[in-house]
C-alpha cells in the first residue's frame, strides 16, 4: 500500500481535485488526503461510507456511480478500483466518470497466474457452469481503450488457502451466479491439490487518459447506431 501511494501520488501531482468512485472503506482515499490531496469518496453501500467516514475523510458522498451529482469536469482525475466489473451498466459509470474529470482515470492490475483460480474454472466448467461477471474487468478494458500508463507498483505473495478462502465466500463477481453447494462442492476438492502453496502476484497502477475514454464511448455509441 505504501508503493501503491506513492506511485499514486507521482502520477497525480499537480492534480489536487479527485474522485474516488467505489470509495469503499476509504484504502486508497484516506492515505492520500492525508499527503495532501482533496478526495471525494462515492460509494453505493452507506455502511461502506459510515465506515469511511469513522477514519477521517471528510468529503463522501452516497450515491450510484452510474448517476454521479456533480458538475462537468469538477475533478482533475478519477480513481475506480475494482468497480467496474460489479455493475451491469459499466458503461453508464464510465461516461460519467469522463463527465466529471478532466484529465485521467486510474486503476489497479493485479497479474499473475494464479493456479488456484484456473483449476477452479476447469471443475466449474465440468459441472457445467461458467463464472461470469456482470461487468468488466481492468484487464478487459485495457482491450477495450488502450491505458496510456501501466505502471509496475510491487509483487507479494498469496497463499493458496487465502485463494481458496475468496473462492469459498464467492468473493468474486464472476461466482455470484454458482449455487453455494457447487461451489462448496468444487473448493474442497481443490484444497488438497493446492495446501500449504505460495504463489506470486504483481500489482500495477493503470492511467487512461479522458480523451481516450472519451473517443472509446463515442465510438461505442456510433457503432449502437449503425445496429
Amino acid at each position: 500500500m505504501e508503493r501503491l501511494i506513492k506511485t499514486l501520488s507521482i502520477e497525480l501531482e499537480d492534480r489536487s481535485e479527485i474522485l474516488d468512485i467505489g470509495v469503499g472503506t476509504g484504502r486508497l482515499a484516506e492515505p492520500l488526503q492525508n499527503v495532501g490531496f482533496e478526495v471525494v469518496g462515492v460509494d453505493i453501500s452507506r455502511k461502506m461510507v459510515d465506515i469511511a467516514a469513522e477514519k477521517g475523510l471528510k468529503q463522501l458522498v452516497f450515491a450510484d456511480a452510474r448517476f454521479l451529482p456533480f458538475k462537468p469536469k469538477a475533478f482533475d482525475a478519477a480513481i475506480c478500483v475494482h468497480v467496474l466489473h460489479l455493475i451491469t451498466g459499466w458503461r453508464k459509470v464510465l461516461r460519467e466518470i469522463c463527465q466529471a474529470s478532466q484529465f485521467a482515470m486510474f486503476s489497479l492490475y493485479e497479474a499473475y497466474k494464479n493456479p488456484v483460480r484456473q483449476a477452479y474454472r476447469l471443475l466449474l466448467q465440468q459441472h457445467g457452469y461458467e463464472g461470469h461477471r456482470p461487468g468488466i474487468s481492468e484487464q478487459e478494458l485495457q482491450n477495450l481503450s488502450s491505458c496510456a500508463k501501466r505502471l509496475f507498483v510491487s509483487s507479494y505473495e498469496v497463499s493458496a488457502e487465502e485463494s481458496l478462502s475468496c473462492l469459498e465466500q464467492r468473493s468474486s463477481s464472476s461466482q455470484w451466479e454458482i449455487p453455494e453447494q457447487v461451489n462448496l462442492k468444487i473448493v474442497e476438492e481443490l484444497r488438497p491439490e493446492f495446501a500449504k502453496k505460495i504463489f506470486t502476484q504483481e500489482l500495477y497502477l493503470l492511467e487512461w487518459e479522458i480523451t481516450s475514454l472519451e473517443n472509446y464511448m463515442s465510438n461505442t455509441r456510433d457503432c449502437a447506431r449503425i445496429l
